[in-house]
């Protein structure tokens, strides 16, 4: 009892503090929650198979659960780290506890019991307050978006109970477990030591326990993954989804080995600060140096929102970087004719004088399963005869020949040929679009199948096996002036077909902007909490170097660089992210070594970082205020 009215007292007394651990346990539930019952309400109801509904629902269960996954790899950061401080703050407590005789064991006991309660408490007011009407926006969004289908609704009113009390008992989990490590350093510091430093951050400090940890990380779980997305013989897609996997694992990596990393990262942002300003810029560094704990705490949000930016959006600028080179590269027609809107390509083109034209007609080919695959998805297909194709489009045939292609064979990209171990020669068994099942013979292995459709099958072939049929496009060589126009079709030279290629699919791009901003917001939001949090133990210290002379916009300097030091240093930890999770993808893919990034909104999120972490520590600080104000804030 009396150990609870120590923190009846702590809430009291610094509510400031208290109330900037609840704020990201309240935050966490409520987007949590939100996700939890938007997956719910997709994943409740059956939609008839191959409908559009179908599609849209399983587009929305991987949505939700990527977010999932990263909201509450983000929640064990952030919480963690802003508990972590907290906990850090209240270390003059512990330092009396502990000289009056209280044990390790029961300190320790007691910390865990206030993260418990704090965490239950603002998990339950955030899920009451912003699950629901979350939800609610998330699923009209989504809907407007075409990634949700409008006939699924959120659970019942006693599944959304439910829900929410295990969103409830989730944060309070991820909370103990995010701040175990202070729990366990609060007993483990002598009283002296407490006593002579009352700001000492156990909970940052360099134990062996850490280390071993990170270690640990990255040899069970960054290094296997990076070897399998840069040395596996894996489809070029499913490389490409392993990036983010792979991000997701590196940044909480570095947010264990931050002890370790930030003090390397902290001495070039101290260097410029004291080149641009040697009076404040050398006590600002002074105090980044000094404080490695809340240096680290300011920068692990910057880092999730900008590691998460950077990679997840920078794998698909490399994705389409690598279909926009194969595309360019391989594309030997003098015009492109594609069909507008609503309309559909004949699979017999007009003929036209001084040239020729080359129908593609679209069809899908089903391979057969394999290890990592045992139900594969219907695949897009050209059929089209192997000596016309290879007069418009070049696909870098690397093994047979593609002229062999005729009735009774088929071409594969090197992706399916690697994941199957398929042989030139080799008879395999493939699903044609109509569903039946035809033996064919494998006459050439080609390697831009990424820009490219990974089978290619006769003509005679597709058009007698896929119902409907139509051309994907119809390329053209020769006199290409003299090509007829006609209604629904859209003619384009090859330089004006290139400048308009889009190589990525505008809905996927919306879902990778949509998780980044959600993730980002959050990461954001618990930057600027934490900034705040950070700013209220420096009272002190700022009211002495005003009472020795430094003036308001001196002060001022001084908090900016401090922030803008802490937002350095969470970039560069997002630049080691985005350097492996992107560098091998671009290797691999053959774009070079050098990654493509979405710089707008990669700059933006930067940009908001910036501000997140400037703004708050600056209204926090005050630094505009006198000095009596400043001495008179140091005891409240």
């Amino acid at each position: 009892m009396r150990m609870r009215r120590l923190f009846a007292s702590e809430l009291r007394t610094y509510p400031g503090r208290v109330a900037g651990a609840a704020l990201a346990c309240a935050i966490t539930a409520a987007g949590v929650g939100a996700c939890a019952l938007m997956f719910t309400g997709v994943s409740l109801p059956s939609f008839p198979e191959h409908s559009v509904a179908a599609d849209q629902a399983g587009d929305a269960r991987d949505l939700l659960s990527l977010l999932l996954s990263m909201l509450l790899m983000c929640a064990v950061v952030v919480i963690g780290s802003t508990i972590s401080l907290w906990t850090g703050q209240r270390l003059g407590q512990f330092a009396v506890l502990r000289a009056l005789g209280v044990t390790a064991g029961r300190l320790r006991a007691m910390v865990a019991l206030d993260v418990v309660s704090l965490a239950l408490v603002s998990a339950a007011v955030g899920a009451a307050v912003g699950m629901v009407p979350l939800a609610r926006a998330g699923r009209r969004l989504l809907v407007k978006r075409q990634l949700f289908p409008e006939a699924a609704t959120l659970p019942a009113s006693d599944q959304t109970w439910w829900i929410a009390i295990a969103v409830c008992l989730t944060t309070a989990g991820v909370g103990v477990l995010a701040a175990w490590a202070s729990v366990l350093a609060a007993g483990r510091v002598s009283p002296g030591r407490l006593l002579k430093d009352a700001e000492l951050s156990v909970a940052s400090s360099r134990s062996r326990a850490r280390g071993a940890t990170g270690l640990f990380m990255i040899g069970v779980l960054c290094a296997p993954l990076l070897f399998v997305m840069a040395f596996m013989n894996l489809p070029m897609t499913v490389r490409g989804a392993m990036a983010p996997g792979l991000a997701l694992v590196v940044i909480p990596t570095l947010a264990v080995l931050a002890p370790w990393i930030v003090p390397v990262l902290v001495r070039p942002a101290c260097w410029t600060m004291c080149l641009l300003d040697r009076r404040v810029g050398r006590i600002a560094a002074a105090g980044l140096r000094s404080t490695p704990a809340r240096t680290t705490a300011m920068a692990v949000p910057v880092l999730l929102a900008v590691g998460i930016a950077a990679s997840l959006l920078g794998t698909g600028a490399t994705m389409g970087r690598a279909i926009d080179r194969q595309t360019s590269e391989g594309l030997r027609a003098d015009a492109v004719v594609t069909a507008e809107p609503g309309t559909r390509l004949p699979v017999t083109p007009r003929t036209f004088p001084g040239g020729r034209a080359t129908a593609l007609v679209a069809t899908e080919v089903t391979a057969p399963p394999t290890s990592y695959d045992d139900q594969p998805a219907a695949t897009r297909a050209w059929g089209v005869d192997g000596a016309p194709l290879a007069e418009v489009v070049d696909l870098k045939v690397r093994e047979g020949r593609l002229s062999a292609l005729r009735d009774g064979t088929f071409a594969a990209g090197a992706m399916q040929a690697e994941g199957h171990h398929w042989r030139i020669g080799q008879k395999v068994r493939l699903t044609l679009a109509d569903g039946a099942r035809r033996t064919l013979t494998l006459a050439a292995v080609y390697e831009r199948d990424l820009a490219f459709p990974e089978f290619v099958i006769p003509r005679a072939t597709a058009l007698g096996h896929t119902p409907s049929p139509y051309a994907d496009q119809t390329l053209l060589t020769g006199q290409t002036r003299s090509w007829p126009p006609q209604r629904g079709q859209k003619f384009a030279s090859r330089t004006e077909y290139l400048a308009d290629f889009n190589p990525r699919n505008p809905a996927d791009d919306l879902a990778s902007r949509l998780i980044v901003a959600v993730v980002a917001g959050y990461a954001l939001l618990a930057a600027a909490n934490t900034c705040s949090l950070a700013q209220r133990d420096r009272r002190a210290q700022r009211a002495h170097l005003r009472a020795l002379g430094l003036s308001r916009f001196q002060m001022l300097r001084c908090v900016l660089y401090e922030a803008f030091g802490a937002t350095a240093v969470g970039v560069g930890l997002a630049a080691i992210t985005a350097v492996a999770c992107l560098v091998p993808l671009s290797i691999v893919l053959g774009a070079g070594a050098v990654p493509g990034f979405d710089v707008p909104w990669t700059v933006g999120v930067l940009a908001a970082a910036a501000l997140a972490v400037a703004v708050p520590s600056v209204m926090t600080a005050h630094p505009l205020s006198g000095v009596q104000e400043q001495f008179a804030r140091r005891t409240t």
